[in-house]
C-alpha cells in the first residue's frame, strides 16, 4: 500500500479521513502536504455543496485545467455506499474486477461499515492532461486501498461487538 506513491512518481496522491488525517500521501515536503490537504478540504466543501444543491452525493469530481494543464481527481469513499462505488471503480478501470468480494445485498456488512469505518477522501493530481489516464488508474487503486482500510476498521468494530465491548460512536 505504501508503495502506491512510488508506483506513480509523476502524480501527487493523498488519502485522508474527514479530519484531514493523511493515511497515504506522496507529500515530500510540508508545503506539498499543505497543498494536498488544501485540495482535500476543497473536495469536502465541493461534496457538501453538491449535497446542499440537491445534486446528490458525488462519488468523484474531476477538474481539468485548459491548455493541457493540471488534472485533479477527488474521490469520496463513503462506507455506506461501498457497493455502488465498487461498480464505479470498475468502470474507471475498464476491467470490471474492482472489489469482487463486495456483496451489495449484505445489509449486515453495510451497517457494520457505517458504524466503524470513516468516510475517506482521495485526491490525485497530475501536472498535465497528458497524465490523466495514469491519474485515473492511480485514483482507482487509491480508492481500492481506501476501501480495504474501511473493511479493516469495520472488521475491528465487529470484533469489539462480539467481545462484548461497545464500539466508538
Amino acid at each position: 500500500m505504501s508503495s502506491l506513491p512510488s508506483q506513480h512518481p509523476t502524480l501527487s496522491l493523498h488519502l485522508t479521513d474527514l479530519t484531514l488525517t493523511p493515511l497515504i500521501t506522496s507529500s515530500s515536503s510540508p508545503t506539498h502536504l499543505e497543498s494536498l490537504t488544501s485540495l482535500t478540504s476543497s473536495a469536502i466543501t465541493s461534496q457538501t455543496t453538491a449535497q446542499r444543491a440537491n445534486l446528490g452525493r458525488p462519488q468523484r469530481i474531476m477538474v481539468e485545467y485548459p491548455d493541457s494543464g493540471a488534472v485533479v481527481l477527488q474521490s469520496y469513499l463513503d462506507p455506506r455506499e461501498s457497493h455502488s462505488e465498487s461498480e464505479s471503480v470498475s468502470k474507471y478501470k475498464h476491467d470490471h474486477d474492482a472489489d469482487a468480494d463486495a456483496d451489495p445485498d449484505d445489509a449486515t456488512t453495510r451497517t457494520a461499515d457505517d458504524a466503524a469505518a470513516p468516510v475517506l477522501i482521495g485526491v490525485v493530481v497530475a501536472a498535465s492532461s497528458d497524465d490523466a489516464r495514469e491519474a485515473r488508474r492511480a485514483a482507482a487503486r487509491l480508492e481500492r486501498i481506501g476501501r480495504e482500510f474501511q473493511k479493516e476498521w469495520a472488521a475491528q468494530g465487529l470484533e469489539q461487538d462480539t467481545d462484548g465491548r461497545s464500539t466508538p460512536e
